[in-house]
């Protein structure tokens, strides 16, 4: 009797050791799919990285990394409330992972929900203080807030931190690029490429804050070593084209726009930027066609209206500049150029009525030559009562 007692806990001692060792497995192969999700993440790969992260949670649910990380991937490929489930199932698991609560205000920032967004991110700095990427997007929350003082010191505060992390130097070269503190962007964007030289991004940054300081020489440098480490980015040969625009090299601006669109033909960017060229050269109806094709892929960029508006006014095809002036103001209410140049168009065409409206609005948004335009048509008819 005694040996079947010893022999019936023996079983059970067994079994224990195999349900032990089996759960050790599983946990091993569901961190296994969440290292390849992460590798896959890292390449840019997001659905295989999807794919794997799913595969972890089927063999661990309450795998809290591995939700985060999900919605880390959700929220990269815009699916922005699929994100905020993923992060807020992590948070049920683990309300302690850090890493949760940033990603989590990451995808508030996302949906503009800016209080939630700097709400999560300190939660993630409160539980872990030295976290370089909580207080790198709590500075982009606070910027985005126009908390400008705020984010810079968050930023440095990321930097510091992690003092091989490149992401809290491009954004500081962000925010200084837009305060007009050129020589601050230059050195940050400069020592983010000392951490990693392969940021084809930032040489583009880098490039454009050179060309506002009229340091076109190292601008083409810096672009040009982009390319020449991914030549296949088909966004930096159409800065590069702009560059050359600006300095009126005309044929050098439009073969660069057209190796972007070799590359990349729906880049809107370079079909803009390409129409611009033909236009100084004037080469308008290739530059209304370049227009109109960014339009198709975009019509909701404002930039695109307002230039294919000009391109109309140099035609003289006045109904249409008109017409694509007001589609940009639909977007951009408040741009003094469109209102302007709506106006005189309309003055052109004997729309004296629709011409004093924008005239207006253009004075009311202080543009320069707004009394001049209103002076002009004082001259042929009286201003319409408000």
């Amino acid at each position: 009797m005694k040996n079947l007692v010893w022999e019936k806990r023996l079983c059970i001692i067994w079994l224990c050791i195999f349900v032990f060792i089996a759960t050790v497995a599983i946990g091993q192969e569901a961190r296994e799919h969440l290292r390849r999700g992460l590798i896959y993440a890292q390449k840019g790969m997001l659905d295989n990285a999807i794919e794997e992260y799913k595969r972890a949670m089927e063999l661990d649910p309450n795998l809290a990394l591995a939700h985060t990380n999900l919605g880390a991937a959700y929220d990269l490929k815009g699916l922005h409330e699929e994100a905020i489930e993923e992060h807020k199932k992590a948070l049920s698991i683990n309300p302690n992972l850090a890493l949760a609560h940033t990603y989590l205000g990451t995808c508030y920032e996302h949906k503009g929900m800016l209080e939630e967004a700097i709400t999560a991110h300190k939660r993630a700095i409160k539980l872990r203080p030295d976290f370089a990427l909580a207080h790198n997007n709590l500075g982009l929350a606070y910027a985005k807030k126009g908390l400008i003082e705020e984010a810079i010191e968050e930023l440095k505060t990321a930097a510091t931190l992690s003092p091989e992390y490149p992401d809290p130097h491009i954004n500081l070269g962000s925010i200084y690029d837009k305060k007009g503190l050129y020589d601050e962007a230059i050195a940050r964007y400069q020592k983010a490429l000392e951490i990693n030289p392969e940021l084809v991004l930032v040489y583009n940054s880098l490039g454009f804050t050179y060309s506002k300081k009229e340091m076109f020489k190292e601008a083409v440098e810096q672009f040009k070593k982009g390319i020449e480490i991914r030549p296949k980015v088909a966004l930096t040969y159409t800065n590069l084209g702009m560059v050359y625009y600006v300095q009126g090299k005309l044929e050098e601006a439009i073969a660069e726009h057209q190796k972007a669109l070799e590359l990349n033909p729906d880049l809107v960017l370079a079909h803009n930027n390409l129409s611009l060229a033909y236009a100084e050269k004037g080469m308008l109806e290739e530059a209304i066609d370049g227009f109109k094709r960014a339009i198709e892929l975009n019509p909701r960029h404002p930039m695109v209206h307002y230039n294919l508006g000009l391109a109309y006014s140099q035609k003289g095809l006045l109904s249409e500049a008109i017409e694509e002036y007001r589609k940009e103001l639909e977007l951009t209410p408040q741009n003094p150029d469109a209102h302007l140049n709506l106006a005189v168009a309309a003055y052109l065409k004997g729309q004296y009525d629709l011409a004093w409206v924008h005239a207006r609005r253009a004075e009311k948004l202080q543009h320069p030559k707004a009394a001049q335009v209103i002076d002009i048509l004082k001259k042929v008819s009286r201003e319409p009562s408000p």
